[in-house]
């Protein structure tokens, strides 16, 4: 009777300990601190990067390029604005493609690693195309005008008439990572993979487990306002 409690903590030292407790308030707050700490770095750690994956396929008489996913920006800046993709509709050249309808794009030289290889390509105009633009030159990325990182992309751009063979593009996958580690991945003839079965990460984890923390709490607080 008459203890002072810390908000928070004293509260939940109350709950766990009685008067007849061998064990220090002190002792106790030290314990709660570190499985607070412990939490936090449990909840952080191992966050998935993200992905921006460009599948190009042969889709009936076309080819069709589709990217889709994000990029994280943070590490890394844009040096200016320019036009790379001028034809509109995006294109497949030596060490290059663009994907999406913009004409501009915010520059990032140096940005990709390795940079992107496509040796033996004839190059190719899109005849139609969607969403923002997307290019690849070599180790140079360009990304919309004002891009916001890690926000979704989501583009197309069709050759109609011509297959995978005609352009020179050979079956397979590139992955590519930008400095913030995220992957830009292509795959060239490849079904999309399918999604993954959710498996709870560590992040997920460390969720259920504070979870249950809490719930475990609200009982032993029920359980001793009763008593």
């Amino acid at each position: 009777m008459g203890r002072a409690r810390n908000f928070g903590l004293g509260w939940i030292k109350d709950i766990l300990y009685t008067s007849n407790d061998t064990y220090s308030y002190e002792g106790v707050e030290m314990n709660l601190r570190d499985v607070g700490v412990g939490l936090i770095f449990f909840l952080g750690a191992n966050l998935a990067q993200a992905v921006y994956t460009i599948n190009i396929e042969q889709v009936g008489p076309d080819v069709v390029m589709s990217g889709s996913g994000s990029i994280n920006t943070s590490s890394f800046s844009s040096v200016g604005l320019i036009g790379p993709c001028l034809l509109g509709d995006g294109f497949i050249g030596t060490n290059a493609l663009c994907v999406g309808s913009d004409t501009n794009g915010d520059w990032y030289p140096g940005a990709l690693s390795p940079g992107i290889s496509l040796p033996s390509i004839v190059p190719t105009a899109g005849s139609s195309s969607s969403g923002p633009n997307v290019f690849l030159l070599g180790t140079e990325l360009y990304l919309p005008e004002n891009y916001v990182s890690a926000s979704p992309l989501v583009n197309q751009t069709t050759f109609a008439g011509t297959t995978l063979a005609a352009i020179g593009l050979n079956v397979g996958t590139q992955t590519l990572f930008v400095p913030s580690g995220d992957e830009i991945i292509i795959n060239v003839g490849l079904a999309p993979p399918a999604a993954p079965a959710s498996i709870p990460t560590l992040g997920e984890y460390a969720l259920l487990g504070l979870s249950s923390l809490l719930a475990i709490l609200g009982m032993v607080a029920m359980r001793r306002q009763r008593g």
